[in-house]
């Protein structure tokens, strides 16, 4: 069964960049995946107004629907581009959608894949947190400015949580064709388990993985700036991250990790929440 990548592409109010097409394109292609990127045709709502305005709305809301219409067919003809000399294919799934409803639409289609591409950037950020919490799949993050290369080693940031082992679960995809594994884990941030560290790593190793155990200080760093550091020093092409968080009370709704990977990634981070 061939794995199914999703790839949601934004049309309005800011398009989706090309970057983020083919880095979608090379790592569905490096892991024998199925893409289908997902592009809408945005409506916007009538808006009924009580007094009588300067503003002619009917005229905005057209531009508006342009906008998006033409972001869709710019990024359509892209996806057309960067395949037409690779054999590789590319299935285009066209909705109608109406403003306010994009994200949670593109998280309903996400559940239908194994994972979404999305772009780490602050543009994306609100798409990248409503497809973590709301389709069940994992997120594949990319750099906002560089096509990134193919991926052999592959970092673990393990805090021995749930979520961790959740996250670990779904790079199983990447983790079966990788060459090397890294089990990074910050010893200054919050308290490891020891032994169940040790007993990951045992894991891996019967598995027949080459795994490197790096334990790490913060520091003065972040938690996040350390941990793509570590991966970063030591080659890693994807790192792999769940709620590498602080205390719940300071931390509700993202982990402090969590939260700053979703606009700044160094490397591509699978993510799962």
């Amino acid at each position: 069964m061939k794995p199914q990548f999703h790839l949601p592409l934004s049309t309005y109010p800011d398009p989706s960049s090309f970057t983020i097409v083919d880095n979608a394109i090379d790592l569905a292609r490096q892991n024998d995946a199925d893409l289908v990127a997902s592009i809408p045709q945005v409506r916007i709502p009538q808006v009924h107004q009580p007094f009588p305005t300067f503003i002619d709305v009917d005229t905005w809301r057209g531009q508006a629907e342009g906008y998006s219409r033409d972001s869709g067919n710019s990024l359509r003809e892209h996806v057309t581009d960067a395949i037409s000399e690779t054999g590789f294919e590319v299935r285009i799934h066209g909705f109608e959608v109406r403003e306010p409803f994009v994200y949670e639409r593109f998280s309903e289609i996400a559940r239908c894949h194994d994972l979404s591409i999305v772009e780490a950037s602050e543009l994306s950020r609100q798409l990248s947190e409503t497809l973590l919490f709301g389709s069940g799949r994992p997120l594949v993050l990319f750099p906002a400015t560089s096509v990134c290369s193919r991926v052999d080693t592959i970092a673990v940031a393990w805090d021995g949580s749930a979520t961790a082992a959740r996250a670990l679960s779904c790079a199983r995809i990447f983790i079966e064709r990788a060459t090397k594994v890294q089990v990074i884990s910050i010893t200054d941030d919050k308290e490891i388990d020891e032994a169940n560290r040790a007993l990951l790593i045992a894991s891996l190793k019967h598995s027949g993985f080459d795994v490197e155990d790096v334990s790490i200080q913060a520091g003065g760093e972040t938690a996040t700036a350390a941990i793509q550091s570590a991966a970063r020093e030591r080659k890693a092409d994807l790192l792999v991250a769940g709620g590498f968080g602080h205390s719940r009370l300071r931390e509700f709704i993202l982990g402090g990790v969590t939260r700053e990977l979703l606009v700044k990634a160094d490397l591509p981070v699978l993510l799962a929440h």
